[in-house]
Protein backbone atom coordinates (compact mmCIF):
# COMPACT_ATOMS: atom_id res chain seq x y z
CA UNK A 1 0.00 0.00 0.00
CA UNK A 2 1.03 3.53 -1.22
CA UNK A 3 1.23 5.41 2.24
CA UNK A 4 3.01 8.99 3.87
CA UNK A 5 4.40 6.24 6.72
CA UNK A 6 7.33 8.77 7.70
CA UNK A 7 5.07 11.53 8.16
CA UNK A 8 2.05 9.15 9.66
CA UNK A 9 4.17 6.96 12.05
CA UNK A 10 4.40 9.32 15.10
CA UNK A 11 1.23 10.64 14.99
CA UNK A 12 -1.16 10.35 17.80
CA UNK A 13 -3.95 7.61 17.24
CA UNK A 14 -7.35 9.55 15.79
CA UNK A 15 -10.10 9.29 18.84
CA UNK A 16 -12.80 9.55 16.37
CA UNK A 17 -14.91 6.45 16.15
CA UNK A 18 -15.44 5.10 12.72
CA UNK A 19 -19.59 4.79 13.41
CA UNK A 20 -19.93 8.07 14.49
CA UNK A 21 -18.11 9.43 10.86
CA UNK A 22 -20.47 6.82 9.56
CA UNK A 23 -23.49 8.40 11.37
CA UNK A 24 -22.26 11.82 10.22
CA UNK A 25 -22.03 10.82 6.36
CA UNK A 26 -25.35 9.44 6.48
CA UNK A 27 -26.71 11.91 8.10
CA UNK A 28 -25.52 14.14 5.83
CA UNK A 29 -27.17 12.53 2.19
CA UNK A 30 -30.44 12.84 3.02
CA UNK A 31 -31.21 16.64 4.41
CA UNK A 32 -33.17 17.60 0.81
CA UNK A 33 -34.01 14.72 -0.66
CA UNK A 34 -37.42 14.02 0.11
CA UNK A 35 -40.73 16.10 1.35
CA UNK A 36 -40.19 18.95 -1.88
CA UNK A 37 -41.20 19.38 -5.14
CA UNK A 38 -38.70 19.55 -8.26
CA UNK A 39 -36.58 22.61 -8.34
CA UNK A 40 -34.98 24.56 -10.57
CA UNK A 41 -32.38 24.54 -12.58
CA UNK A 42 -32.12 20.50 -13.49
CA UNK A 43 -35.09 18.84 -11.47
CA UNK A 44 -38.17 19.25 -13.80
CA UNK A 45 -36.59 18.32 -16.61
CA UNK A 46 -34.75 15.25 -15.23
CA UNK A 47 -38.04 14.19 -13.76
CA UNK A 48 -39.79 14.47 -17.04
CA UNK A 49 -37.17 12.91 -19.01
CA UNK A 50 -37.31 10.11 -16.54
CA UNK A 51 -41.27 9.90 -16.96
CA UNK A 52 -41.00 9.89 -20.57
CA UNK A 53 -38.96 7.15 -20.32
CA UNK A 54 -41.59 5.00 -18.18
CA UNK A 55 -44.52 6.54 -20.19
CA UNK A 56 -42.93 5.39 -23.43
CA UNK A 57 -40.77 2.45 -22.69
CA UNK A 58 -38.36 3.93 -24.71
CA UNK A 59 -35.40 3.76 -22.41
CA UNK A 60 -32.35 4.13 -24.98
CA UNK A 61 -33.39 7.75 -25.86
CA UNK A 62 -33.97 10.49 -23.84
CA UNK A 63 -36.78 12.89 -24.54
CA UNK A 64 -38.07 15.62 -23.37
CA UNK A 65 -42.31 15.83 -23.83
CA UNK A 66 -41.72 13.74 -27.09
CA UNK A 67 -38.87 15.38 -28.58
CA UNK A 68 -34.87 13.87 -27.98
CA UNK A 69 -33.36 15.32 -25.44
CA UNK A 70 -29.59 15.59 -25.27
CA UNK A 71 -28.57 17.39 -22.87
CA UNK A 72 -26.86 14.87 -20.75
CA UNK A 73 -26.07 10.77 -21.74
CA UNK A 74 -28.96 8.59 -20.23
CA UNK A 75 -27.75 7.08 -17.13
CA UNK A 76 -28.48 9.15 -14.24
CA UNK A 77 -32.14 8.89 -15.84
CA UNK A 78 -32.25 5.37 -16.31
CA UNK A 79 -31.71 5.43 -12.53
CA UNK A 80 -33.77 8.17 -11.74
CA UNK A 81 -36.66 6.29 -13.96
CA UNK A 82 -36.19 3.17 -12.22
CA UNK A 83 -36.15 4.56 -9.05
CA UNK A 84 -39.53 5.92 -9.39
CA UNK A 85 -40.78 2.83 -11.18
CA UNK A 86 -39.98 0.89 -7.73
CA UNK A 87 -41.01 3.15 -4.98
CA UNK A 88 -43.96 5.63 -6.82
CA UNK A 89 -46.67 5.91 -6.14
CA UNK A 90 -47.19 3.65 -3.13
CA UNK A 91 -43.75 4.84 -1.28
CA UNK A 92 -43.36 8.13 -2.66
CA UNK A 93 -44.28 10.90 -4.64
CA UNK A 94 -42.82 9.95 -8.17
CA UNK A 95 -39.76 13.11 -7.73
CA UNK A 96 -39.03 11.88 -4.16
CA UNK A 97 -38.75 8.37 -6.03
CA UNK A 98 -36.43 9.90 -8.67
CA UNK A 99 -34.68 11.92 -6.38
CA UNK A 100 -33.31 8.71 -4.58
CA UNK A 101 -30.77 8.54 -7.49
CA UNK A 102 -28.68 11.07 -5.97
CA UNK A 103 -27.70 9.82 -2.33
CA UNK A 104 -27.06 6.07 -4.39
CA UNK A 105 -24.50 7.47 -6.50
CA UNK A 106 -23.45 10.01 -3.81
CA UNK A 107 -22.66 7.23 -1.17
CA UNK A 108 -20.86 5.40 -3.51
CA UNK A 109 -18.63 8.41 -4.58
CA UNK A 110 -17.56 9.11 -0.96
CA UNK A 111 -16.90 5.34 -0.55
CA UNK A 112 -14.68 6.02 -3.44
CA UNK A 113 -13.04 8.59 -2.38
CA UNK A 114 -12.07 7.30 1.30
CA UNK A 115 -10.75 3.90 -0.31
CA UNK A 116 -8.87 5.98 -2.14
CA UNK A 117 -7.35 7.92 0.48
CA UNK A 118 -6.58 5.09 3.18
CA UNK A 119 -4.83 3.37 -0.76
CA UNK A 120 -2.76 6.47 -1.51
CA UNK A 121 -1.98 7.81 2.39
CA UNK A 122 -2.98 5.34 4.73
CA UNK A 123 -5.66 3.84 7.41
CA UNK A 124 -7.62 6.14 9.13
CA UNK A 125 -6.48 8.78 6.19
CA UNK A 126 -9.84 7.76 4.21
CA UNK A 127 -12.22 9.14 6.71
CA UNK A 128 -10.44 12.25 6.73
CA UNK A 129 -10.97 12.99 3.06
CA UNK A 130 -14.61 11.73 3.60
CA UNK A 131 -14.64 14.75 6.21
CA UNK A 132 -12.93 17.10 3.92
CA UNK A 133 -14.94 16.62 0.81
CA UNK A 134 -18.50 16.58 2.60
CA UNK A 135 -17.18 19.99 4.43
CA UNK A 136 -17.04 21.35 1.07
CA UNK A 137 -19.29 24.36 0.38
CA UNK A 138 -20.31 23.41 -3.19
CA UNK A 139 -20.90 20.17 -2.54
CA UNK A 140 -23.50 20.46 -0.02
CA UNK A 141 -25.98 21.49 -2.31
CA UNK A 142 -24.62 20.49 -5.86
CA UNK A 143 -24.99 16.79 -3.63
CA UNK A 144 -28.25 16.80 -3.02
CA UNK A 145 -29.91 18.09 -6.25
CA UNK A 146 -31.93 15.69 -9.18
CA UNK A 147 -29.04 16.20 -11.73
CA UNK A 148 -26.87 14.34 -13.98
CA UNK A 149 -23.93 15.77 -12.78
CA UNK A 150 -23.80 13.68 -9.49
CA UNK A 151 -23.54 10.40 -11.92
CA UNK A 152 -20.38 12.00 -13.68
CA UNK A 153 -18.85 12.59 -10.30
CA UNK A 154 -19.38 8.95 -9.26
CA UNK A 155 -17.58 8.05 -12.21
CA UNK A 156 -14.90 10.56 -11.35
CA UNK A 157 -14.64 9.08 -8.09
CA UNK A 158 -14.56 5.29 -9.35
CA UNK A 159 -11.53 6.51 -11.70
CA UNK A 160 -9.80 8.33 -9.12
CA UNK A 161 -9.79 5.01 -6.87
CA UNK A 162 -8.58 2.16 -9.69
CA UNK A 163 -5.19 5.19 -10.33
CA UNK A 164 -4.47 4.71 -6.98
CA UNK A 165 -4.95 1.03 -6.90
CA UNK A 166 -3.48 0.29 -10.03
CA UNK A 167 0.33 0.68 -8.59
CA UNK A 168 -0.64 -2.66 -5.76
CA UNK A 169 -4.10 -4.48 -8.02
CA UNK A 170 -3.66 -3.66 -11.55
CA UNK A 171 -5.92 -6.37 -12.62
CA UNK A 172 -8.98 -4.79 -10.83
CA UNK A 173 -7.24 -1.43 -10.84
CA UNK A 174 -7.94 -2.09 -14.78
CA UNK A 175 -11.60 -3.37 -13.81
CA UNK A 176 -12.54 -0.11 -11.92
CA UNK A 177 -11.43 1.83 -14.67
CA UNK A 178 -13.45 0.36 -17.30
CA UNK A 179 -15.97 0.60 -15.05
CA UNK A 180 -15.27 3.93 -14.26
CA UNK A 181 -14.51 4.79 -17.64
CA UNK A 182 -18.61 3.47 -18.48
CA UNK A 183 -20.00 5.10 -15.65
CA UNK A 184 -18.32 8.38 -16.86
CA UNK A 185 -19.26 8.41 -20.56
CA UNK A 186 -22.83 7.58 -19.64
CA UNK A 187 -22.96 10.11 -16.76
CA UNK A 188 -21.08 13.27 -17.79
CA UNK A 189 -19.56 13.44 -21.53
CA UNK A 190 -17.05 11.98 -24.01
CA UNK A 191 -14.98 15.47 -22.47
CA UNK A 192 -14.98 14.03 -18.69
CA UNK A 193 -14.25 10.85 -20.26
CA UNK A 194 -11.32 11.75 -22.35
CA UNK A 195 -9.98 13.83 -19.52
CA UNK A 196 -9.47 10.63 -17.29
CA UNK A 197 -7.63 9.07 -19.56
CA UNK A 198 -5.64 12.00 -20.84
CA UNK A 199 -4.20 12.03 -16.81
CA UNK A 200 -4.00 7.85 -17.18
CA UNK A 201 -1.78 8.49 -20.31
CA UNK A 202 0.46 11.15 -18.24
CA UNK A 203 0.72 8.91 -15.02
CA UNK A 204 3.89 7.48 -16.69
CA UNK A 205 6.06 10.41 -16.32
CA UNK A 206 5.70 10.12 -12.60
CA UNK A 207 8.62 6.98 -12.22
CA UNK A 208 5.80 5.10 -9.75
CA UNK A 209 3.18 4.64 -12.86
CA UNK A 210 6.20 3.75 -15.25
CA UNK A 211 5.88 -0.09 -15.45
CA UNK A 212 4.37 -3.09 -16.64
CA UNK A 213 2.29 -3.69 -14.30
CA UNK A 214 0.15 -0.04 -14.98
CA UNK A 215 0.42 -0.93 -18.78
CA UNK A 216 -1.75 -4.07 -18.02
CA UNK A 217 -3.91 -1.75 -15.77
CA UNK A 218 -5.00 0.43 -19.01
CA UNK A 219 -5.01 -2.73 -21.81
CA UNK A 220 -7.35 -4.00 -19.12
CA UNK A 221 -9.79 -1.26 -18.85
CA UNK A 222 -9.78 -0.38 -22.77
CA UNK A 223 -10.35 -4.07 -23.40
CA UNK A 224 -13.30 -3.77 -20.64
CA UNK A 225 -14.40 -0.18 -21.50
CA UNK A 226 -14.96 0.39 -25.47
CA UNK A 227 -17.45 -2.07 -25.69
CA UNK A 228 -19.23 -1.46 -23.20
CA UNK A 229 -19.13 2.45 -24.35
CA UNK A 230 -19.78 1.56 -27.97
CA UNK A 231 -23.50 0.17 -26.87
CA UNK A 232 -25.49 2.74 -26.40
CA UNK A 233 -23.90 5.20 -29.45
CA UNK A 234 -24.18 1.90 -31.74
CA UNK A 235 -27.54 1.36 -30.30
CA UNK A 236 -28.62 5.66 -31.15
CA UNK A 237 -27.60 5.41 -34.36
CA UNK A 238 -29.16 2.36 -35.39
CA UNK A 239 -32.68 3.31 -34.06
CA UNK A 240 -32.15 6.98 -34.74
CA UNK A 241 -29.47 8.08 -37.35
CA UNK A 242 -30.43 11.55 -37.41
CA UNK A 243 -30.69 12.10 -33.25
CA UNK A 244 -27.26 10.23 -33.21
CA UNK A 245 -26.09 12.78 -35.84
CA UNK A 246 -27.25 15.69 -33.97
CA UNK A 247 -25.73 14.15 -30.35
CA UNK A 248 -22.76 13.60 -31.93
CA UNK A 249 -22.48 17.33 -34.04
CA UNK A 250 -23.65 19.30 -30.75
CA UNK A 251 -23.90 17.53 -27.72
CA UNK A 252 -20.77 14.38 -27.41
CA UNK A 253 -18.85 16.44 -25.94
CA UNK A 254 -20.87 18.48 -23.36
CA UNK A 255 -24.22 19.93 -23.08
CA UNK A 256 -23.12 22.39 -25.50
CA UNK A 257 -20.53 21.13 -27.62
CA UNK A 258 -19.70 18.26 -30.19
CA UNK A 259 -17.60 18.18 -32.83
CA UNK A 260 -19.24 19.92 -35.55
CA UNK A 261 -19.76 22.38 -32.95
CA UNK A 262 -17.07 22.98 -30.92
CA UNK A 263 -17.18 26.07 -27.93
CA UNK A 264 -14.73 27.00 -25.57
CA UNK A 265 -14.11 29.72 -23.10
CA UNK A 266 -16.65 31.22 -20.72
CA UNK A 267 -16.27 34.92 -19.13
CA UNK A 268 -12.42 35.24 -17.65
CA UNK A 269 -12.07 34.57 -14.01
CA UNK A 270 -15.36 32.88 -13.32
CA UNK A 271 -14.11 30.05 -11.94
CA UNK A 272 -11.08 31.20 -10.20
CA UNK A 273 -13.43 33.21 -7.81
CA UNK A 274 -16.16 31.08 -7.62
CA UNK A 275 -13.75 27.78 -6.22
CA UNK A 276 -12.72 29.70 -3.11
CA UNK A 277 -15.99 29.33 -1.48
CA UNK A 278 -17.31 26.17 -3.39
CA UNK A 279 -13.77 24.32 -2.81
CA UNK A 280 -13.57 25.55 1.03
CA UNK A 281 -11.85 24.46 3.15
CA UNK A 282 -10.43 21.79 0.83
CA UNK A 283 -7.95 24.42 -0.99
CA UNK A 284 -6.48 26.20 1.64
CA UNK A 285 -5.39 22.48 3.18
CA UNK A 286 -4.44 21.70 -0.03
CA UNK A 287 -1.70 24.67 -0.44
CA UNK A 288 -0.59 23.48 3.63
CA UNK A 289 0.22 20.22 2.23
CA UNK A 290 1.70 21.35 -1.58
CA UNK A 291 3.84 23.65 0.91
CA UNK A 292 5.27 21.08 3.01
CA UNK A 293 5.74 18.67 0.07
CA UNK A 294 7.49 20.86 -2.27
CA UNK A 295 9.05 18.18 -4.68
CA UNK A 296 6.01 16.12 -5.02
CA UNK A 297 7.74 12.65 -4.85
CA UNK A 298 5.23 10.17 -3.53
CA UNK A 299 2.56 8.95 -6.07
CA UNK A 300 -0.72 9.99 -3.86
CA UNK A 301 0.69 13.78 -4.35
CA UNK A 302 1.22 13.48 -8.02
CA UNK A 303 -2.16 11.63 -9.41
CA UNK A 304 -3.66 14.54 -7.10
CA UNK A 305 -1.94 17.21 -8.35
CA UNK A 306 -2.25 15.96 -12.12
CA UNK A 307 -5.91 15.55 -11.72
CA UNK A 308 -6.33 19.03 -10.35
CA UNK A 309 -4.41 20.58 -12.93
CA UNK A 310 -6.56 18.78 -15.65
CA UNK A 311 -9.78 19.46 -14.32
CA UNK A 312 -8.98 23.02 -14.44
CA UNK A 313 -8.02 23.33 -17.79
CA UNK A 314 -11.21 21.62 -18.84
CA UNK A 315 -12.97 23.93 -17.14
CA UNK A 316 -10.93 26.75 -18.14
CA UNK A 317 -11.39 25.84 -21.81
CA UNK A 318 -15.71 25.40 -20.90
CA UNK A 319 -17.85 27.73 -22.38
CA UNK A 320 -19.90 27.44 -19.38
CA UNK A 321 -19.91 29.12 -16.54
CA UNK A 322 -21.56 26.64 -14.08
CA UNK A 323 -20.18 25.84 -10.94
CA UNK A 324 -21.75 22.68 -10.45
CA UNK A 325 -19.07 21.45 -13.37
CA UNK A 326 -16.54 21.91 -10.36
CA UNK A 327 -17.90 18.95 -8.65
CA UNK A 328 -14.59 17.27 -9.71
CA UNK A 329 -12.47 19.23 -8.53
CA UNK A 330 -13.38 18.41 -5.35
CA UNK A 331 -12.04 15.06 -5.00
CA UNK A 332 -8.39 15.55 -5.89
CA UNK A 333 -8.22 18.57 -4.07
CA UNK A 334 -9.98 16.93 -0.75
CA UNK A 335 -6.80 14.31 -0.88
CA UNK A 336 -4.45 16.58 -1.23
CA UNK A 337 -6.01 18.32 1.71
CA UNK A 338 -5.77 15.19 3.64
CA UNK A 339 -2.31 14.59 3.66
CA UNK A 340 -1.08 16.84 5.98
CA UNK A 341 -3.92 17.17 8.00
CA UNK A 342 -2.86 15.79 11.01
CA UNK A 343 0.56 18.14 10.76
CA UNK A 344 -1.80 21.19 10.62
CA UNK A 345 -0.56 24.22 13.39
CA UNK A 346 -2.61 24.15 16.28
CA UNK A 347 -3.35 27.73 15.67
CA UNK A 348 -4.81 26.94 12.01
CA UNK A 349 -6.99 24.33 13.62
CA UNK A 350 -8.03 26.35 16.05
CA UNK A 351 -8.84 28.84 13.79
CA UNK A 352 -10.95 26.97 11.66
CA UNK A 353 -12.77 25.49 14.84
CA UNK A 354 -13.46 28.84 15.78
CA UNK A 355 -14.70 30.32 12.42
CA UNK A 356 -16.95 26.75 12.12
CA UNK A 357 -18.58 28.02 15.28
CA UNK A 358 -18.97 31.77 14.52
CA UNK A 359 -20.18 30.68 10.64
CA UNK A 360 -22.62 28.02 11.67
CA UNK A 361 -23.38 29.14 15.18
CA UNK A 362 -24.30 32.70 13.87
CA UNK A 363 -26.51 30.79 10.36
CA UNK A 364 -27.87 28.18 12.62
CA UNK A 365 -29.74 30.94 14.91
CA UNK A 366 -30.86 32.72 12.19
CA UNK A 367 -32.44 29.19 10.73
CA UNK A 368 -34.02 29.16 13.92
CA UNK A 369 -35.61 32.63 14.29
CA UNK A 370 -36.50 32.41 10.79
CA UNK A 371 -38.79 29.35 11.48
CA UNK A 372 -40.11 30.95 14.79
CA UNK A 373 -40.60 34.29 12.33
CA UNK A 374 -42.36 32.11 9.75
CA UNK A 375 -44.74 29.79 12.20
CA UNK A 376 -45.11 32.40 15.03
CA UNK A 377 -45.22 36.19 13.51
CA UNK A 378 -41.79 36.63 15.57
CA UNK A 379 -39.37 38.35 15.14
CA UNK A 380 -41.99 40.52 13.39
CA UNK A 381 -39.34 42.17 11.62
CA UNK A 382 -38.18 39.08 10.11
CA UNK A 383 -41.32 37.72 9.75
CA UNK A 384 -42.80 40.79 7.35
CA UNK A 385 -39.65 39.47 5.37
CA UNK A 386 -40.61 35.75 5.28
CA UNK A 387 -43.72 36.56 4.09
CA UNK A 388 -42.21 38.39 1.30
CA UNK A 389 -40.04 36.28 0.17
CA UNK A 390 -42.97 33.24 0.51
CA UNK A 391 -46.15 34.48 -0.12
CA UNK A 392 -47.72 31.11 -0.33
CA UNK A 393 -45.90 29.55 2.45
CA UNK A 394 -48.99 28.58 5.33
CA UNK A 395 -47.56 28.23 8.63
CA UNK A 396 -46.79 24.35 9.03
CA UNK A 397 -44.91 23.26 12.83
CA UNK A 398 -43.50 19.49 12.66
CA UNK A 399 -42.52 19.01 16.24
CA UNK A 400 -40.54 15.71 15.97
CA UNK A 401 -38.62 17.52 13.56
CA UNK A 402 -37.74 20.83 15.54
CA UNK A 403 -37.29 18.10 18.38
CA UNK A 404 -34.59 16.41 16.39
CA UNK A 405 -33.02 20.11 14.55
CA UNK A 406 -32.79 21.17 18.76
CA UNK A 407 -30.78 18.40 19.18
CA UNK A 408 -28.59 18.01 16.38
CA UNK A 409 -27.78 21.38 17.50
CA UNK A 410 -26.90 20.52 20.72
CA UNK A 411 -24.96 17.54 19.92
CA UNK A 412 -22.83 20.19 17.36
CA UNK A 413 -22.16 23.19 20.32
CA UNK A 414 -20.96 20.06 22.56
CA UNK A 415 -18.23 19.06 20.23
CA UNK A 416 -16.78 22.41 19.26
CA UNK A 417 -15.79 22.42 23.07
CA UNK A 418 -13.40 19.19 22.98
CA UNK A 419 -10.09 20.17 24.19
CA UNK A 420 -6.48 19.99 22.14
CA UNK A 421 -8.39 20.00 19.01
CA UNK A 422 -6.03 18.87 16.01
CA UNK A 423 -6.70 19.02 12.34
CA UNK A 424 -8.90 16.53 11.61
CA UNK A 425 -11.18 17.16 14.49
CA UNK A 426 -11.40 20.54 13.55
CA UNK A 427 -11.93 18.95 9.68
CA UNK A 428 -14.78 17.02 11.27
CA UNK A 429 -16.26 20.07 13.52
CA UNK A 430 -16.76 21.99 10.57
CA UNK A 431 -18.12 19.08 8.70
CA UNK A 432 -20.65 18.26 11.28
CA UNK A 433 -21.50 22.05 11.98
CA UNK A 434 -22.25 22.63 7.60
CA UNK A 435 -24.21 19.44 7.71
CA UNK A 436 -26.41 20.76 10.44
CA UNK A 437 -26.62 24.30 9.09
CA UNK A 438 -28.00 22.26 5.61
CA UNK A 439 -30.20 19.76 7.55
CA UNK A 440 -31.75 22.61 9.81
CA UNK A 441 -32.35 24.44 6.46
CA UNK A 442 -33.98 21.21 4.70
CA UNK A 443 -36.02 20.59 7.71
CA UNK A 444 -37.57 23.86 9.65
CA UNK A 445 -37.01 25.73 6.46
CA UNK A 446 -38.39 23.14 3.60
CA UNK A 447 -41.49 23.93 3.48
CA UNK A 448 -41.22 27.90 3.45
CA UNK A 449 -38.55 26.90 0.22
CA UNK A 450 -40.89 24.84 -1.49
CA UNK A 451 -43.68 27.25 -1.51
CA UNK A 452 -41.12 29.64 -3.04
CA UNK A 453 -39.40 27.42 -5.73
CA UNK A 454 -42.04 25.24 -6.32
CA UNK A 455 -44.20 25.89 -9.84
CA UNK A 456 -47.49 23.92 -7.97
CA UNK A 457 -48.98 27.60 -6.62
CA UNK A 458 -47.94 28.85 -9.89
CA UNK A 459 -49.99 26.22 -11.73
CA UNK A 460 -53.30 25.86 -9.62
CA UNK A 461 -53.84 29.61 -9.61
CA UNK A 462 -53.80 29.62 -13.34
CA UNK A 463 -56.18 26.20 -12.71
CA UNK A 464 -58.68 28.26 -10.53
CA UNK A 465 -59.08 30.86 -13.30
CA UNK A 466 -59.35 28.43 -16.45
CA UNK A 467 -62.99 28.33 -17.63
CA UNK A 468 -64.96 25.02 -17.09
CA UNK A 469 -65.15 22.69 -20.31
CA UNK A 470 -61.40 24.47 -21.49
CA UNK A 471 -59.92 21.67 -23.94
CA UNK A 472 -56.80 22.89 -25.27
CA UNK A 473 -54.24 25.49 -24.35
CA UNK A 474 -51.37 26.09 -26.74
CA UNK A 475 -47.90 27.18 -25.72
CA UNK A 476 -44.68 28.20 -27.76
CA UNK A 477 -42.33 25.01 -28.37
CA UNK A 478 -39.81 26.78 -26.46
CA UNK A 479 -41.82 27.09 -23.32
CA UNK A 480 -40.88 23.62 -22.15
CA UNK A 481 -40.72 24.42 -18.47
CA UNK A 482 -44.42 25.30 -18.34
CA UNK A 483 -45.28 22.15 -20.17
CA UNK A 484 -43.40 19.90 -18.17
CA UNK A 485 -45.38 22.05 -15.16
CA UNK A 486 -48.69 22.11 -15.90
CA UNK A 487 -48.59 18.31 -16.72
CA UNK A 488 -46.93 16.88 -13.89
CA UNK A 489 -49.18 19.53 -11.25
CA UNK A 490 -52.21 19.25 -13.16
CA UNK A 491 -52.04 16.52 -15.82
CA UNK A 492 -52.55 19.28 -18.04
CA UNK A 493 -51.01 18.70 -21.95
CA UNK A 494 -50.33 21.97 -23.54
CA UNK A 495 -50.33 22.34 -26.95
CA UNK A 496 -47.09 23.08 -28.26
CA UNK A 497 -46.71 25.78 -31.60
CA UNK A 498 -43.92 27.13 -33.29
CA UNK A 499 -43.16 30.53 -31.92
CA UNK A 500 -44.63 33.55 -34.38
CA UNK A 501 -47.19 31.05 -35.65
CA UNK A 502 -51.06 31.64 -34.69
CA UNK A 503 -52.06 29.66 -31.57
CA UNK A 504 -54.14 26.20 -32.74
CA UNK A 505 -55.96 26.87 -29.58
CA UNK A 506 -58.89 29.42 -27.80
CA UNK A 507 -56.40 29.74 -24.86
CA UNK A 508 -52.65 30.45 -25.18
CA UNK A 509 -50.17 30.27 -22.36
CA UNK A 510 -47.53 32.71 -22.54
CA UNK A 511 -44.24 33.30 -20.58
CA UNK A 512 -42.86 36.55 -20.34
CA UNK A 513 -40.07 38.78 -18.91
CA UNK A 514 -41.37 42.00 -17.50
CA UNK A 515 -40.18 44.37 -20.58
CA UNK A 516 -42.18 42.75 -22.34
CA UNK A 517 -45.93 43.03 -21.01
CA UNK A 518 -48.68 40.30 -21.28
CA UNK A 519 -51.05 42.18 -24.41
CA UNK A 520 -51.88 40.50 -27.15
CA UNK A 521 -53.72 41.39 -30.19
CA UNK A 522 -57.05 39.81 -30.28
CA UNK A 523 -56.86 38.42 -26.95
CA UNK A 524 -57.72 39.20 -23.00
CA UNK A 525 -55.78 38.01 -20.14
CA UNK A 526 -57.70 35.62 -17.28
CA UNK A 527 -55.22 34.93 -15.41
CA UNK A 528 -51.48 35.87 -14.57
CA UNK A 529 -48.71 35.04 -12.04
CA UNK A 530 -45.47 34.17 -11.34
CA UNK A 531 -43.09 32.54 -8.60
CA UNK A 532 -41.86 34.60 -5.40
CA UNK A 533 -39.84 37.40 -6.95
CA UNK A 534 -39.38 36.15 -10.35
CA UNK A 535 -41.25 38.90 -12.03
CA UNK A 536 -38.79 38.55 -15.25
CA UNK A 537 -40.61 34.78 -16.36
CA UNK A 538 -44.53 35.55 -15.82
CA UNK A 539 -46.80 33.07 -16.68
CA UNK A 540 -50.42 34.42 -18.58
CA UNK A 541 -53.36 32.68 -19.44
CA UNK A 542 -55.13 34.56 -22.72
CA UNK A 543 -58.24 33.89 -24.32
CA UNK A 544 -58.93 34.82 -27.83
CA UNK A 545 -61.65 37.72 -27.95
CA UNK A 546 -65.41 36.67 -29.98
CA UNK A 547 -63.85 39.34 -32.88
CA UNK A 548 -60.89 37.53 -33.25
CA UNK A 549 -62.73 34.23 -33.74
CA UNK A 550 -64.44 35.51 -36.28
CA UNK A 551 -61.71 37.18 -38.36
CA UNK A 552 -59.83 33.77 -38.78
Amino acid sequence: MLTYSAQTSSLAKPTEKPWVLLLLCFIWLWPGILGHDPWKPDEPYVLAVAQGMLHTGNWLLPTLQGAPYLDNPPLYYWLAAGLARLFSPWLLPAHDAARLATPLLMSLALLLAGMAGRELIGRRHGRSVVMILIGCIGLVESGHQLTPTIAGFAGFAAAFYALALALRSPGLAGALLGAASVVTFLGASLTDLLLIWLVALMLPAFSGWRSKQYAITLLLALLLAVPAILVWPMLLLRGYSAVFADWWGNYALGQTSGFHRLRLFHDFGYYSVNVLWFAFPAWPLAIWTLYRNRQLQSPGLQLSLLFSVMIALMLTLSDRANIIDAMPLLLPLSMLAAVELDNLRRGAAAFLNWFALMTFGLFGLLVWLGWAAMNYGWPERMAGRAQYFSPFYQPHVSWWQAAGALVATLVWLWALTRPHLRGRQAVTNWAAGLTLLWGLGMTLWLPWFDAAKSYRPVVAGMQAKLPAGASCIATESHNRLAQISWRYYAGIDLLPFPAGETPPCEYWLIVRNKSEGLAEPGWQVLWAGHRPREENMTFALLQRLPQAKQAD
